[in-house]
């Protein structure tokens, strides 16, 4: 039990042979440790590192050295981060989609590309809204919709270059990849919940306002969460669930779950696609993006649904993939191949109606999606479905009429045909019946 105390979550990343890193002491102190060269002075480093002169004062009673003037060649020096000089390290906005907001020191800033974000920032997701920010060291923070994201530091210290970065995931979810780290350099990530000191690692981070639910998930590297006490390690695969009442023990995260014709072309009106339902899910998390990478994300639905439709998708080409997520609220593995698929709306829409002279009747349509377009046009006896009485191709006009139509019971299909990336694409209405009385 921990109540309102903060828990601690420690990452580091598994080297060669299994073996791994543990978490570093300096990722959790305030201080950067410092080796003494030939010719460096407490005042001499003060001069060109430190925030002042008088922060030589400080360091020299901190590490109880006599003389300052007089220390070691080799010998280490501990420095309160807060008394060195540092440069500020930015995030850029590599892509977005749908309503983000940016909040620098109570102003909003609009996103685009290639904006650079700093410290002291705060980054919102609406609902079906996106975020995707790079950094160096392959450094990745996604945010999904609903998400809330606080920039609190970003920063290198001057006296050895050293990175300090700390996120905070205030409302849904980050999805980070962290850079490799040199001793003595800090890159946390954390929930109102959980801490997470991070060593060359990629991780998702989550938290639910409502239920006060944190949740981590680790899918390379190694993380520790410790708490009043007590800790629970979480290796690459694994993921945790803590509330304020405890933590929770590592569990399996969920296996990639399939995706029915993920190359297929789309030519309907929604995007649709069929998830194989997979043993422990109680939802899926299904995105829409214009790149294999997913940096360009552009629609994203969560729901317990296999069958699931997308609305209001451009032309062009896209890749989708999903994630299961478990009773717990930890969501697993994507699928790890590429795979797109081609969006092209081809369609029509289509009417009969008696035409105004004698034993005719009037065929009309309307071809759905852009560009140029042709339509064919086929009909028969309902009795009869293998030989047709109508058979035109190639139709431009938006319609046509039928005359002498003998009394029955027929069915009718239109096709629209469009070219596209070289490639004819041919959709068929579905048939329809058309009944003529005496």
């Amino acid at each position: 039990m921990f109540g309102n105390k903060r828990c601690t979550l420690f990452a580091a990343a598994i080297a060669s042979g299994f073996a791994f890193v543990s978490p570093v002491a300096a990722q959790d102190t305030d201080t950067v440790q410092y080796r003494m060269q030939a010719g460096d002075t407490l005042y001499g480093l003060a001069s060109e590192y430190f925030v002042s002169e008088q922060a030589a004062l400080q360091v020299q009673r901190l590490n109880r050295i006599s003389n300052a003037r007089a220390i070691p060649v080799g010998a280490l020096v501990n420095v309160p981060r807060s008394l060195l000089r540092w440069d500020p390290v930015t995030l850029q906005v590599a892509a977005f989609a749908g309503s983000v907001t940016i909040e620098r020191g109570g102003t909003s800033v609009a996103p685009r590309a290639g904006l650079a974000i700093g410290r002291n920032t705060i980054v919102s997701t609406g609902a079906r809204s996106f975020i995707s920010l790079q950094g160096e060291g392959r450094t990745a923070v996604s945010l999904p919709s609903n998400s809330r994201v606080e920039i609190r530091r970003a920063r290198r210290y001057r006296i050895d270059n050293s990175l300090d970065v700390d996120l905070r995931v205030l409302r849904g979810r980050g999805e980070i990849t962290a850079p490799k780290l040199k001793d003595g350099e800090r890159f946390r990530t954390g929930t109102p919940l959980a801490v997470t000191a991070v060593r060359g690692t990629q991780f998702r981070v989550g938290y639910d306002e409502d239920s006060a639910l944190a949740l981590t998930e680790v899918t390379e590297g190694l993380v520790e969460i410790s708490a009043d006490g007590a800790a629970v390690s979480a290796a690459q695969g694994f993921g945790v669930a803590s509330k304020p009442t405890g933590l929770g023990e590592p569990e399996n995260l969920l296996i990639a779950p399939e995706v029915s014709d993920r190359s297929a072309t789309q030519t309907g009106e929604g995007l649709e696609f069929a998830i194989t339902p997979l043993d422990g899910a109680v939802a899926y998390r299904t995105q829409i993006a214009r790149d294999v990478t997913f940096t360009d994300v552009v629609d994203e639905l969560v729901s317990s649904d296999v069958e699931i439709t997308f609305s209001g998708i451009e032309d062009g080409r896209f890749s989708v993939r999903t994630r299961a997520i478990a009773q717990s609220g930890l969501e697993g593995f994507w699928q790890s191949e590429d795979a797109s698929f081609r969006r092209k709306r081809v369609g029509t829409s289509a009417a009969a109606e008696p035409a105004p002279f004698a034993d005719a009747y009037k065929f009309a349509w309307v071809p759905a999606g852009s560009g140029p377009a042709y339509t064919a046009f086929q009909m028969w006896r309902k009795d009869a479905p293998g030989t047709l009485i109508v058979d035109e191709v190639g139709l431009e006009a938006p319609g046509l009429y039928i005359s002498d139509v003998a009394p029955g019971v027929y069915s009718w299909r239109v096709a629209t045909s469009v070219i596209d990336e070289g490639e004819v694409i041919k959709v068929w209405s579905e048939p329809r019946d058309l009944t003529v009385s005496e």
